[in-house]
Parts: C-alpha cells; sequence; structure tokens
C-alpha cells in the first residue's frame, strides 16, 4: 500500500509537470519580496511618479527575481526612516535627510543655497558628489545607498503679507526642518519651527506659523497654498531638500550579486535623474496652479536678493569647515558639484533655464 502512495504521488507530479501547473508557494520560493515603507499618500507623487516607478523597474531589470512591496502605512515616522532600515524593521526605506539632519552633517553641501534652481541637474550632481564623499565618510553605515537625490528651489512662501524687505522676515514663524533649512530661517531673521512636512498643514490652519521656505511644489502638493497666498523668489532658490533611499546592509547581502547589480542598473544616478525630472514637472505644474489661483509672486528686488546672498553665505563657509574637520577637502567637492550642475545644465538632456 505504501508503495502505491509513492507511484501514485509520483504520478501526480508529472501530470501536473506536464499539465504545467505549478504547486502554490512554488513561484514565491523564487522571487524575493522586498518591504518598503511608505510614509507619503499613496496618490502623493513621492509615491506614485517616484518610488513605485522605480519599484517596477527593479521587478524588471531582475526579470521578476525581486519585488518591492510597499507597506499600506507608515510605520515609523518621517525621521525614523533610515533607522527603519539599518534595524531591519523594514527593507527599503526613504525620506528627507535634513529630518535627521544631525546623521547626514556633511551630505548637507547639496542644500546649500543658490546651488541650482533645476532639481535634476542637481540631483545628478549629488549623487556623484554623494558618491565620492561616501567613500570618505560614510554617513549611511548599516545600509546600503541606492540613491540620493533632490528636489527643486525653495521659496519664501507667506500668508499674510509678502517678503518684499529683510524686515518682512524680522520674527516671522517660518516652518523649517532642521539643519540648513532652519539655520537659513535664522540668519534671515525668521523664527524657525521644526516639523515634518506631513504636519505643516496643520499648523498653518492653526496659525502655529505664518510662513515656508520650500519648492512650490511640496506647497501644492500638500494644499497648503490655501492658506499661503504670497510667493518671493530668489535666483536658483535658497536651497533644496535632499532625499535618500537605503536598504537594510544585510538583506542587500543576501542578494545575489546578479540581482544587486540589477538593481544597481536602475538606482543610483539613473534613480538620481529621474527623481529629478519628477521634481522639475511638478515644480511646473505648481506653479501654474498658483498663477491659476491667484497667488501674489514677487521676484525679490536687487536689495532683498543682495542682503539674502549676504547673511547666507555663512553657511557654505560653516560646511567648509565641517568638511575640513573631517578630512574632506570641501572646496574641491563644492567645485565639482557646481561643475557638474553646469555641464548638465549646458548639456542637451538638461532643461534648467527652461522653466
Amino acid at each position: 500500500m505504501k508503495s502505491c502512495h509513492v507511484l501514485g504521488a509520483v504520478a501526480a507530479a508529472a501530470t501536473a509537470l506536464i499539465l504545467g501547473w505549478v504547486p502554490q508557494g512554488a513561484l514565491a520560493a523564487e522571487t524575493t519580496m522586498l518591504t518598503f515603507n511608505r510614509w507619503t499618500p499613496a496618490t502623493h507623487h513621492f509615491h506614485a511618479r517616484i518610488m513605485k516607478p522605480w519599484a517596477d523597474r527593479v521587478e524588471e531589470a531582475t526579470q521578476g527575481r525581486v519585488k518591492i512591496q510597499f507597506t499600506a502605512a507608515s510605520l515609523g515616522s518621517p525621521a525614523r526612516q533610515f533607522d527603519l532600515a539599518r534595524t531591519g524593521v523594514v527593507d527599503i526605506a526613504s525620506s528627507n535627510q535634513s529630518y535627521t539632519a544631525e546623521r547626514f552633517p556633511l551630505a548637507g553641501f547639496a542644500e546649500l543655497p543658490f546651488l541650482s534652481s533645476n532639481a535634476e541637474a542637481l540631483s545628478v550632481a549629488n549623487w556623484r558628489a554623494t558618491i565620492a564623499l561616501q567613500k570618505q565618510v560614510d554617513e549611511y553605515q548599516g545600509t546600503k545607498l541606492l540613491t540620493v537625490f533632490s528636489n527643486g528651489p525653495a521659496m519664501i512662501f507667506t500668508r499674510d503679507k509678502a517678503v518684499k524687505t529683510i524686515a518682512d522676515l524680522d520674527n516671522l514663524r517660518v516652518r523649517a526642518s532642521e539643519g540648513i533649512p532652519a539655520r537659513i530661517a535664522q540668519l534671515l531673521g525668521a523664527v524657525p519651527v521644526s516639523a515634518p512636512i506631513t504636519e505643516a498643514y496643520q499648523m498653518l490652519s492653526k496659525g502655529i506659523i505664518e510662513s515656508i521656505i520650500l519648492p512650490p511644489d511640496s506647497i501644492h502638493s500638500f494644499k497648503m497654498d490655501q492658506y499661503l497666498k504670497h510667493m518671493t523668489t530668489t535666483p536658483d532658490g535658497l536651497f533644496s531638500s535632499t532625499f535618500f533611499v537605503v536598504m537594510n546592509e544585510a538583506k542587500w547581502n543576501s542578494l545575489s550579486e546578479q540581482d544587486r547589480e540589477a538593481i544597481m542598473s536602475v538606482s543610483g544616478e539613473n534613480f538620481a535623474r529621474e527623481a529629478g525630472k519628477v521634481w522639475d514637472d511638478q515644480d511646473k505644474m505648481a506653479l501654474a496652479a498658483f498663477k491659476k489661483g491667484g497667488m501674489d509672486a514677487q521676484v525679490a528686488n536687487e536689495a532683498l536678493a543682495a542682503e539674502i546672498s549676504k547673511r547666507l553665505v555663512v553657511l557654505e563657509e560653516e560646511w567648509l569647515a565641517l568638511a575640513k574637520a573631517k578630512g574632506v577637502d570641501g572646496a574641491q567637492l563644492l567645485k565639482s558639484v557646481r561643475d557638474d550642475i553646469r555641464s548638465y545644465r549646458d548639456s542637451a538632456g538638461s532643461t534648467e533655464g527652461k522653466q
């Protein structure tokens, strides 16, 4: 009887193979599923136009051997994203580096004022400089850095009155992330109020803050233009935020070399470029919406622009001093960033200056 059962099982298996039937779970054994913590709404372009398309490209590049599954809701605050990946709570995470500026002090080079008005160009330059910097000081230990990228130029948005002189910024309560954004607010005479972007709308509605210094898209996509009715711009913006995408190091090392190479083929500079393009496009749509909605748009006059530049020059000096203390040639790194932005802008593929 026992041999009959064995023969029956063998026959059934043979029949299944002939008919092309695969037992449930067999395919899953050949697929590595990576969990990506999603902290923005599924409809927000950070997920819908940047992270989700990248996840699709990973699946395609690995021929389905690696798939990425996003959480239904965030398992931690925006400031906790790096640690979620580092400690293995999730496999992949992404966030704004300024939310934990103390962890990424040297990464602040890409947030310095007046670098570029084009997110695509800055994102590519950011990635190249970050890779060079990582060989000297690794601020991403415990993870595999998959990419970094930048959003568009930050502008001054206010609720009650336009900023036309530097005095208009005195004691203005400005939502600003830690690090360079908060320092910018301080240097301009404002009072920085730290909070994640996800909390800014409520803070505006309750009058806790009166102003935000962010790119146009951030204002529009989080619906803060319902309260912010004035915009003041400066050439190349006051700063651009830097975002990281990291994977738990042990999880990364568990993947085959073939799959690691495939993932990086659609990550790194390629991912940075695609993300930058999305930010540029989102800014264009936001500016069009502001115009349609009647937002008061001001261009900083010569006196205001000069005063802003004068007050903010110290930020680069401070970053250079920090880089020197860590044994990094900061001047050379910033030169390479500016050279890359300039060459990217001048190349046929760049759209800088056409916004």
